[in-house]
């Protein structure tokens, strides 16, 4: 048999083909939810699956603190705000393990005390039942950057305000100790009181570039959402550049620069090679010394939206774009 697959391979194969496409058509948000959980870790392949979940009108939403769980979890959408979904519709939740510098033993303490306890009423109700020598300033800092304390204020207010609350937690958990200590839970001692200081609210730009900081991708919207009916009209993106434009073929696209390599030729001159992204896609671009050297090379940085015209190029096999011009959008 070619490729060493005999008919009883292929019997099974079928069957498992059969199965998932059975999972996908009947249990389409259990079955996305299951993958998405299965590649957890890999950002480009959990990017490709949510962009698919877009498309089968399945909500894919940042991790939540009385929500998530480890992984992805399936939820119903009576108690979440979400205007594209109608009341029960099915949603999925990142889970706590996907937030980059939250541990697994910090969230399982996280999710067993809710388990125990039910949700966390409010910020000083978390910060009074989580005791854990885990729940530190990147931790905090993560649950807050990545979305997951949400439902306890605003991101930027409550970064401005870690310190309170870590000096609130570790003074809470030396009370209950002192407590137990000298009265043997028979009087309550004197809870420490949390008091937030004014903070300045966190722009849209700095939502999204935490979420891609700590999530690995772009969760509550995208950079490049306030050009997007431009992007569209225009009739050129990188999905089509990669199926349909040939090679030496001039170019216009909006993307985000999501990596940056600079490296020096044979001339000592310097050029760079980035990796540009739009709403779906992404693909590799060069920037030759002549450009880079000039007036727009502080364009070329990551984080940075550009509407940028050029040439394709096929390298190894794989369709890049050479950079003639660009400019901020």
């Amino acid at each position: 048999p070619a490729y060493g697959i005999n008919k009883a391979h292929a019997a099974s194969y079928g069957k498992v083909a059969n199965q998932t496409a059975y999972m996908k058509a009947n249990y389409p948000v259990e079955y996305m939810c299951a993958i998405l959980s299965a590649e957890s870790g890999d950002v480009e392949k959990i990017g490709i699956i949510i962009a698919e979940c877009k498309k089968m009108n399945i909500s894919v939403l940042p991790p939540d603190i009385n929500e998530s769980f480890g992984l992805f979890t399936v939820l119903r959408n009576e108690s979440v705000s979400e205007p594209t979904n109608s009341a029960g519709q099915r949603i999925i939740r990142f889970g706590l393990y996907t937030i980059k510098n939250m541990g697994t033993d910090i969230s399982d303490a996280i999710i067993a005390e809710r388990k125990i306890n039910g949700q966390f009423k409010s910020l000083t109700d978390f910060l009074d039942r989580i005791k854990h020598k885990n729940l530190n300033r990147k931790s905090v800092e993560a649950l807050i950057k990545s979305g997951a304390m949400d439902a306890f204020g605003e991101r930027g207010a409550l970064m401005g305000n870690v310190e309170e609350m870590l000096a609130y937690n570790k003074e809470g958990a030396k009370g209950n100790a002192n407590q137990t200590s000298l009265f043997g839970g028979l009087s309550e001692a004197v809870k420490p009181s949390l008091k937030l200081k004014e903070a300045v609210e966190a722009t849209a730009a700095e939502k999204l570039a935490w979420e891609k900081e700590l999530l690995g991708l772009y969760i509550s919207g995208h950079p490049l959402d306030r050009v997007r009916e431009k992007i569209e009209k225009s009739g050129m993106n990188i999905k089509k550049i990669k199926t349909e434009v040939g090679n030496g073929i001039a170019i216009t696209i909006a993307g985000i620069i999501e990596d940056v390599r600079v490296v020096t030729t044979k001339n000592m001159e310097q050029m760079a090679f980035i990796k540009i992204a739009d709403l779906d896609e992404q693909i590799e671009a060069v920037v030759f010394p002549k450009l880079f050297a000039g007036a727009l090379k502080p364009l070329f940085v990551i984080g940075q939206c550009l509407a940028l015209s050029g040439r394709v190029t096929i390298r190894n096999n794989e369709k890049s774009i050479v950079i003639e011009n660009a400019k901020a959008v």
